[in-house]
């Protein structure tokens, strides 16, 4: 697949086949994903792959509940806390992947690198065909030190893409893109 068709059909895919990725797949994933910049060469990124399905079904209760007491707290949108609020909602979509992406740096230019190493990662999946999504919802767990220590992450790290993977049911229909706002500089 090339580049461009890869950007015009990634989706975020919320419906996800039970079979496993193979680990040389998730390794060519990593790999598209290193190629990304990186603020002064310094790649300060640090991939935790989980690929147990006892272990991602714990990780996802956990960040559930985790968010939904945070958005409680805070008055968060409705929306948001009914869907966590659901006893059969999966934040991981019944995906056999994980993959959190951490800066490994506290610098914001790490976690910059990190977003442009996760696109990368992305659209290789896609060109793959492999589903992704990033799940918003699973940072705030992913940085409670209990979860860094779980999962084998310094303290200093943040973990900024928590990003699901997986062989698609269906591939969710592209949507359209509203026409960018440009402003033309023109000497």
């Amino acid at each position: 697949m090339e580049l461009l068709e890869a950007m015009r059909l990634r989706r975020a895919v919320r419906e996800y086949l039970p079979e496993a990725i193979e680990e040389a797949t998730i390794r060519v994933l990593i790999d598209a994903a290193i190629q990304a910049p990186s603020a002064m060469n310094r790649q300060d990124w640090l991939f935790v792959i989980v690929s147990d399905r006892e272990r991602l079904a714990s990780i996802a209760a956990r960040a559930k509940a985790f968010m939904l007491a945070r958005l409680e707290a805070d008055d968060g949108p409705e929306e948001a806390r009914s869907m966590l609020a659901a006893p059969d909602f999966d934040i991981f979509y019944g995906a056999p992947v994980l993959a959190a992406i951490y800066a490994d740096n506290p610098d914001p230019m790490a976690e910059q690198d990190v977003c442009l190493a996760a696109q990368n990662l992305m659209l290789a999946a896609r060109a793959l065909g492999i589903g992704t999504c990033w799940i918003g919802f699973a940072t705030a767990w992913l940085n409670q030190p209990q979860a860094k220590r779980e999962l084998g992450a310094p303290r200093r790290a943040k973990a900024v893409a928590p990003i699901i993977l997986g062989r698609p049911t269906v591939w969710p229909p592209a949507r359209g893109r509203r026409d960018p706002d440009i402003r033309w500089l023109r000497g």
